[in-house]
């Protein structure tokens, strides 16, 4: 990425207003997110991927069952990017119909450690998003060899027990209150040294998305957490559900991490006054401008 490259977030022009006013935005629950398979790319890949690596059935089972687990146990709150700052699917999907702003941020500032400002390098993780299987396949690629390694002169040493179906697995893995104990059946000291090799995928789920969304060349501002009570996490309802969210503030000096605002394609505010507005609040240093795609109404 170039050094001046900017990265922006698509939204409302009541959620531009609310974030560019109170200089806090929002890592929303990338669960609630338009793809259904957020978070499960990686886990669907890796099972492939162990199937064809020689190692036995059982064991090829458990792991893929712990790894394609991972995004039933665990959310990704993020502030989503595009390095495309005037896209019109941007503008249609996440801009309220081209109604909506895009808030530019510098990267730079994104993961700089500004200290009591809750974003930042000791918080967060900044990843580009990768799409499609190829580039995935060799990202996993070492963990398979890592347990072929490790474990292929054991035999199969763990597998599910007996009727216990792929599908009941995943689901008592999901439910953290539930009994997860009697799931697999192997050598305690073996499935222990499984699931530390798996680890680090675990914090490796939300950075993948299928090869269809490549145009919005996505960026995430990113934070892994586990679905249980935590004081970080708040909450709001929509009509359908009820929704995790963590706040994070943009204050002084961090406010420099906001650099533009460009007005969708149907926004209708005066220029004049939005510049006005931006100075009111501390963010005269903010850049704005119109859209280019003058032909969308």
């Amino acid at each position: 990425m170039a050094s001046d490259q900017l990265l922006y977030h698509y939204c409302s022009a009541q959620t531009a207003f609310s974030i560019l006013q109170s200089r806090t935005f929002r890592l929303s629950a990338l669960s609630a997110a338009n793809d259904s398979l957020e978070g499960r790319v990686l886990g669907r890949v890796f099972a492939q991927l162990l199937a064809a690596s020689g190692l036995p059935k059982g064991v090829v089972e458990v792991a893929s069952v712990i790894v394609e687990g991972y995004a039933n146990s665990t959310e990704g709150f993020a502030l989503c990017l595009s390095e495309n700052g005037d896209l019109l699917s941007q503008w249609r999907a996440y801009a309220r119909d081209g109604t909506g702003i895009a808030i530019g941020f510098a990267p730079e500032f994104l993961v700089k450690d500004f200290g009591p400002v809750n974003f930042g390098a000791q918080f967060h993780e900044l990843i580009k998003v990768e799409y499609g299987e190829d580039g995935l396949k060799e990202t996993l690629a070492p963990f398979v060899e890592e347990m072929k390694n490790t474990f292929s002169e054991y035999g199969e040493f763990v597998r599910l027990v007996d009727g216990t179906t792929r599908e009941r697995a995943l689901s008592a893995l999901a439910d953290r209150q539930g009994n997860i104990q009697g799931l697999f059946r192997g050598t305690p000291d073996l499935l222990s040294r499984l699931l530390k090799v798996l680890a680090p995928l675990h914090f490796r789920i939300y950075g993948t998305k299928p090869h269809s969304f490549h145009e919005e060349r996505e960026w995430r501002l990113l934070r892994y957490r586990h679905r249980v009570a935590l004081g970080e996490v708040e909450y709001f309802a929509d009509d359908f559900a009820v929704r995790p969210f963590i706040s994070c503030l943009i204050a002084d000096p961090a406010r420099v991490a906001i650099q533009e605002v460009i007005l969708g394609p149907k926004h209708r505010s005066n220029i004049d006054w939005m510049r006005a507005f931006l100075a009111s609040a501390g963010l005269s240093h903010v850049k704005a401008t119109r859209s280019n795609i003058d032909s969308y109404r």
